[in-house]
């Protein structure tokens, strides 16, 4: 079974199974049996057959294991063979408690031991008849049959089956990287996706938030401009009373004038007229004074909006190349997806 620890396998809990199609080793296995006239067969790490037995002979099939003990002595010698195994990191070869050799070819994935391809039921020699007959003894089994069916068994140079023990380490040791990269190639295919996705929503809610700031960069930009257009006729209005307060001072001067002439009599409206003339002067210094500072604002708004309209342009090549970075992430979404696709059965 696979477990994902923090975004990894965990090595422990990780089966044959998980990692090789069954099917496909027990197919290699039986042609790798007969091609090489001996046995074959998996086991996990427990020493559970994970596999059929391929082409057992009848020597262990018919005789060795139909007796308990005869059993019992095989599996102690398969876990005996697989640990040798384990130890080396490479196959092992060895007698098995019947005077047959056996090898064993662990399955190992980054350090983890997972599983063990045992193999033999052969010999290297010709069988010593007094051997087999001691071990029929031993087992309760007919000796005659025991010692008919040995001479059944191929003889085999050990130099070939030390090179069939590596065949088996090296195609199933591949069979099962192979798969392990797979798994691998899976978990990082679907967190890419996953990643892409959540790029894809954050890209998306820039974007939106560009365009957003876009729309509000150029309503403020119409904004500023009806400012400058009311600063405009500010501007203009100060101008006429400035134009009314000539006016008012013109009157004014005239209207002393006119107390002057008359004398005693016109004092009282020569006060007035000189009110009304100081106060025209003020009126217009005062306006002079406001159109100087309405001019330095407008100056300031047009500075505003110079730099709105660069502000509004950067924002609006922003907010197009965050679109077009959305589409590009939405692409790569759309990939990440089909890859991850392809490990979903």
């Amino acid at each position: 079974m696979i477990n994902i620890m923090d975004g990894h396998i965990d090595l422990k809990s990780l089966e044959i199974e998980d990692i090789i199609d069954v099917d496909v080793l027990q197919k290699f296995l039986d042609n790798f049996a007969i091609g090489m006239n001996c046995a074959a067969v998996s086991v996990n790490r427990k020493g559970e057959e994970v596999t059929s037995p391929s082409h057992y002979r009848s020597f262990c099939k018919d005789f060795i294991h139909s007796s308990t003990l005869g059993d019992n002595r095989c599996a102690v010698c398969h876990n005996q063979m697989g640990e040798e195994a384990i130890k080396l990191g490479r196959p092992y070869i060895g007698s098995c408690h019947a005077g047959l050799i056996d090898f064993a070819a662990p399955i190992i994935i980054k350090g983890e031991h997972i599983g063990t391809v045992l193999g033999g039921q052969i010999l290297s020699n010709k069988p010593i008849e007094s051997n087999i007959k001691k071990v029929a003894k031993e087992l309760n089994l007919p000796d005659e049959d025991l010692w008919d069916a040995a001479q059944g068994i191929d003889i085999v140079a050990r130099d070939n089956i030390a090179a069939a023990a590596e065949v088996l380490f090296v195609v199933v040791g591949t069979l099962a990287e192979n798969g392990y990269k797979r798994i691998e190639m899976e978990l990082l295919s679907k967190a890419l996706a996953d990643s892409f996705i959540q790029i894809s929503g954050t890209i998306g809610m820039l974007a939106e938030s560009a365009a957003n700031i876009s729309a509000s960069q150029s309503d403020l930009g119409d904004e500023i401009a009806e400012v400058s257009n009311v600063t405009k006729e500010i501007s203009s209005v100060l101008k006429e009373i400035a134009k009314v307060a000539d006016k008012t001072k013109l009157i004014g001067l005239n209207a002393s004038i006119e107390a002057a002439r008359l004398g005693n009599d016109g004092r009282v409206f020569s006060v007035v007229a000189e009110e009304i003339r100081s106060l025209a002067e003020n009126s217009k210094q005062t306006a002079l004074q406001i159109d100087v500072l309405n001019n330095q604002i407008l100056q300031k708004i047009e500075t505003t909006i110079h730099n709105s309209d660069k502000t509004l342009g950067i924002t609006q090549e922003q907010s197009a190349a965050m679109e077009e970075l959305s589409a590009t992430i939405h692409n790569l979404v759309e990939l990440a997806e089909g890859l991850n696709s392809l490990f979903v059965e």
